[in-house]
């Protein structure tokens, strides 16, 4: 009796444990799922399956806000999860070359003195430096806020004031937003110089890069989700791709080679080991045929391989590049849609009179005035065929809505004393328009560059 009592009660714990273990939090394949719980059970540090890369319960993330056992995911096959552009490639002329010499030393753990993210550099760069559209590249979550601080904080202040000898907006908040993307939850998606919108600051609570780096800022308790191509703020189109590898997951500003081995290598930030990777390696077919339908690229285009890279080293002193690359470096810049700093401008001054269009014959399939301006007020607009300069009073904000029957076009504004330009397109034969951001009143000198065969229209609206 004693024996058969032994013998029911071994089987009902047994069917106790086995009915402890529950898939219903695991949101993988049914593939998967045994391989998963197996994993769970024994507590291994094998790495999941690539198709297990997905959002997990939030008990499972660790207090940085990654998945918690980073270690076990150190060697996961991520998928293709960037499936959206973070900004209008249309509006795009450059993007920088991942290992390239751009901007400054950004590097990780493996590698040093290397710009190990992307820079895309808008057609108008500093006419939409505060209103370009940012967007969310992944289904994910924000969970971090930073806003600048230490020596290079205001870098970008100063070079604008150079750049354009006019001040910055008072009100606009230069912030750094991370995002944890759902199907790489050890990954930071982070997007530098945003204006934020406020429905994620009401969300998130800003901290800043000095308590990143201490290891003391913790990720917001609900954060604010998001799903691929929300807008997200406004601002600079850098993008950065950051695997921890092991670690806490907490964010953190410890970026270079100089950093990681001076005063801050002590630090909680410089501690964990992080790796650096190309948008382009994850990034969707469907989302880069994008790109080839503006100009004849390949995802490896924009990435200089690690190999190449250590072949042909580069020269940092601290954090700065020896010789930094610039847009109209092959080498550093991939080019969509050409420089808007790099124009050798000749002007060819066709004169016609303030606000009005000269009488020259332009192709039918130009939209035309009216459907250019959209409803919107027009202050002054020219067509034409071939290069031509004009001028036109503007006395408030104004915008300019530039229609091509193909290219190269080049378009410049300014005064006589300065000009910048504003839009460039390469060859080609199909009609684009192009809507600038908002610019300040003034006469206005309108600057037009291209082939004589190629016609135009262009619209001056004003702001709302």
């Amino acid at each position: 009796m004693k024996y058969l009592t032994s013998i029911f009660l071994a089987g009902l714990m047994l069917l106790i444990v086995g009915c402890g273990v529950s898939t219903e939090d695991i949101d993988a394949t049914d593939e998967v799922s045994a391989t998963k719980e197996t994993a769970e059970i024994v507590n291994t540090a094998t790495p999941l399956p690539a198709t297990a890369t997905v959002i997990k319960p939030s008990d499972e993330f660790g207090l940085g806000g990654l998945v918690k056992n980073l270690e076990s995911w150190a060697d996961v096959e991520l998928p293709k999860f960037i499936t959206a552009s973070h900004v209008k490639i249309s509006d795009t002329a450059y993007v920088s070359k991942f290992r390239s010499s751009a901007g400054h030393d950004f590097s990780d753990s493996f590698e040093g003195c290397c710009s190990m993210k992307h820079y895309f550099v808008a057609i108008d760069s500093y006419g939409t430096r505060f209103t370009q559209p940012i967007y969310s590249p992944v289904d994910g979550v924000v969970l971090y806020l930073s806003e600048p601080s230490g020596g290079r904080s205001d870098d970008w202040k100063i070079e604008y004031r150079e750049q354009t000898g006019k001040e910055p907006p008072a009100d606009y908040r230069d912030w750094n937003i991370y995002i944890r993307p759902d199907k790489a939850p050890n990954v930071w998606i982070t997007h530098m110089h945003v204006n934020p919108l406020d429905e994620i600051i009401e969300k998130v609570s800003p901290t800043n890069g000095q308590n990143m780096m201490m290891g003391v800022s913790s990720p917001a308790a609900e954060g604010y989700r998001v799903k691929s191509g929300d807008l997200i703020g406004y601002g600079l189109a850098e993008i950065i791709v950051k695997r921890h590898l092991d670690g806490p997951g907490i964010p953190s500003g410890c970026n270079s080679t100089d950093s990681r081995q001076g005063r801050a290598s002590k630090s909680p930030g410089c501690s964990a080991t992080v790796q650096l990777h190309s948008i382009f390696e994850f990034m969707t077919d469907d989302l880069f045929s994008e790109y080839q339908k503006i100009t004849n690229v390949s995802k490896s285009d924009f990435i200089i391989t690690a190999e190449e890279r250590a072949s042909t080293p580069l020269v940092c002193e601290g954090e700065n590049f020896a010789n930094r690359g610039n847009t109209d470096n092959p080498e550093v810049y991939v080019s969509l849609q050409g420089s808007p700093s790099n124009i050798e401008t000749t002007y060819s001054e066709s004169s016609s009179n303030n606000g009005s269009s000269p009488k020259t014959e332009v192709a039918d399939t130009l939209p035309g005035f009216q459907a250019l301006a959209s409803g919107r007020d027009i202050i002054a607009s020219f067509e034409s065929s071939g290069s031509l300069l004009s001028k036109f009073d503007a006395d408030q904000s104004y915008l300019l809505v530039i229609a091509s029957a193909g290219g190269p076009i080049t378009v410049l504004v300014g005064d006589s004393y300065k000009k910048r330009n504003i839009y460039s397109r390469p060859l080609g034969n199909v009609v684009t328009a192009y809507e600038t951001g908002r610019m300040d009143a003034g006469q206005i000198e309108v600057s037009v560059e291209t082939n004589e065969d190629i016609a135009w229209q262009i619209v001056a609206v004003k702001t709302e």
